[in-house]
């Protein structure tokens, strides 16, 4: 494990331009092998502890609505093909096939199928990215013995911005 992480959850940290992460305490970088005996966890424990949980939460909350995204436009996408498909085939017909079922193909493959795969694709990076940072923290609270119990309200939305009500009990 990178000790790095357990210096981003403790309050002796000092972040230095030159030299990086250095310890408040020694006042050099962390040197530990797998644990800190320094290790100070309050409130920027706190702290990484609520964002890494509302942000995992967060995603997590928008998973059904992403995927019926998905499912309607990729539908959607699939009747335009088709259609644009089935248009060339029924004017094959008459001898006469022109650039109109082409471009509507087109139309569905390059305009529409995008909006079904573009917000499935930022849902999984966003929750990888979440899920990577929530379980680097529950790592390290881990490893010292600390155990957390979170409770997490979402309220209204009001112009982008998320009401969030956090209760977190830990026992150290």
């Amino acid at each position: 494990m990178d000790i790095r992480k357990h210096c981003q959850l403790c309050d002796h940290q000092l972040v230095d331009f030159k030299t990086g992460t250095i310890c408040g305490i020694t006042n050099r970088k962390p040197e530990f092998v797998n644990k800190c005996v320094n290790a100070k966890f309050d409130e920027k424990l706190e702290s990484k502890i609520k964002m890494a949980n509302v942000e995992y939460q967060s995603v997590l909350r928008t998973k059904c609505l992403v995927y019926a995204n998905f499912i309607i436009f990729l539908v959607v996408a699939l009747a335009v093909i088709l259609g644009g498909y089935f248009l060339a085939q029924y004017l094959l017909k008459f001898a006469a096939i022109g650039a109109a079922p082409i471009i509507i193909s087109l139309i569905g493959l390059l305009f529409v199928l995008p909006l079904a795969i573009g917000p499935l694709n930022t849902y999984l990076n966003d929750l990888k990215l979440a899920k990577v940072n929530k379980e680097a923290v529950d790592r390290v609270v881990d490893l010292y013995g600390i155990k957390y119990d979170i409770d997490i309200r979402f309220g209204k939305k009001y112009h982008g911005t998320q009401e969030v009500d956090v209760d977190l009990r830990i026992n150290k």
